[in-house]
């Protein structure tokens, strides 16, 4: 069954989401919303509003659909995890045979892209609530803990070396071909399997960190921000997920470059808030923030910081290809991307200290 704008009340009121009065006075709206899943947000009250999500019936999709609904089985009924709970919207439903889950719908929320896109503010104090969020998350759980419902599994840009180029995204031309540039590239591709030996199946993480990934509300008590998609929720490095949120820093900037000027480096009017110089104080702030929270010595900062730097370059690598995907073809950003990965992976400390203004020899 897929779910549809016309077909979706009738579903919802069979399984007793709908509040019947409310659309009866005509308090009712469908807001599809287009992405790679089914997704409709449902307005009906701002206390009784519905985000549905169906993913697709293959054998991948059905995967992503049961990590994502057992990671929300974690945060209800597992006391280790119950202090995520207050960082992600609530699960109301979830339809195993059909892949929908039905989440709240937080009113009036913003990604934090979006939220950035409209204010242009780069306030420091959501920079410490993301740190705050992901050390919530970053969970090692005891080890009689079932976790057996997370396949402990290496982001797909860490296995480049153990698949042809076609093989990741599938008649997609235009990503294969730059998936063999990186693997021709010995600096890269050697960097990203030292990562991969590296990686540590030690935390819950979210798995797939970006802006658009955490949701921004705000009330008289201010700006409040919760956590979205866990559809790749696992257990594994939570460097990873740190990594996520610095690359959104690089990628905004990266990606706003004229495509049709490759040789221009100078961004557009509205790109201009997006330079890194003027987001390096929120990442850096976000990134010390982890670090108190986590309660690592300053002894540990220098590692830290560069192995964040490397996987932070594995990061630019993955969204610079999946974009490749949507768009079919290789723009000249993408090439900037993989060019500043190549960089950072060559000389971590050195971009650390170009793009966040961090010197790593400080904590030597």
């Amino acid at each position: 069954m897929q779910l549809a704008p016309e077909s979706v009340y009738q579903y919802l009121h069979k399984r007793q989401l709908i509040n019947e009065d409310a659309v009866v006075k005509g308090h009712f709206m469908v807001h599809p919303v287009k992405t790679r899943n089914n997704i409709m947000k449902i307005l009906v009250q701002p206390e009784n509003s519905l985000f549905v999500k169906q993913m697709g019936n293959d054998k991948v999709a059905n995967s992503l659909f049961q990590r994502e609904i057992s990671a929300y089985n974690f945060f209800k009924n597992n006391i280790e995890f119950a202090s995520i709970a207050a960082i992600v919207p609530k699960l109301l439903d979830h339809d195993d045979e059909n892949n929908i889950m039905v989440t709240e719908l937080l009113y009036n929320a913003k990604n934090l892209h979006e939220y950035y896109m409209l204010t242009k503010n780069f306030d420091l104090n959501l920079a410490r609530e993301q740190a705050t969020i992901l050390s919530t998350c970053h969970i090692v759980p005891d080890t009689k803990t079932d976790t057996s419902a997370f396949p402990k599994t290496l982001p797909w840009v860490l296995q480049l070396d153990k698949f042809k180029a076609n093989e990741f995204f599938v008649n997609n031309e235009a990503s294969a071909n730059i998936i063999d540039l990186i693997k021709q590239n010995q600096v890269l591709q050697n960097a990203l399997i030292n990562l991969a030996v590296s990686w540590q199946y030690t935390h819950f993480i979210h798995g797939d960190i970006k802006w658009i990934n955490f949701l921004t509300t705000e009330d008289c008590d201010g700006i409040k921000q919760k956590l979205i998609d866990w559809e790749l929720a696992d257990i594994g490095d939570p460097m990873w997920d740190v990594a996520g949120l610095m690359q959104s820093y690089i990628t905004v900037w990266l990606l706003g470059f004229d495509n049709n000027d490759p040789k221009n480096y100078k961004l557009p009017d509205y790109m201009q808030p997006y330079d890194i110089k003027n987001t390096q104080s929120s990442a850096r702030t976000f990134l010390y923030k982890y670090m108190e929270l986590q309660g690592y010595p300053e002894s540990y900062y220098s590692s830290f910081l560069i192995r964040i730097m490397q996987f932070t370059a594995a990061r630019i690598i993955q969204t610079s290809v999946e974009g490749i995907t949507y768009n079919t073809k290789i723009e000249a950003n993408n090439m900037r991307c993989i060019q500043l990965a190549f960089n950072i992976m060559k000389d971590p400390e050195s971009l650390l200290y170009e793009l966040f203004n961090i010197k790593v020899y400080e904590y030597v």
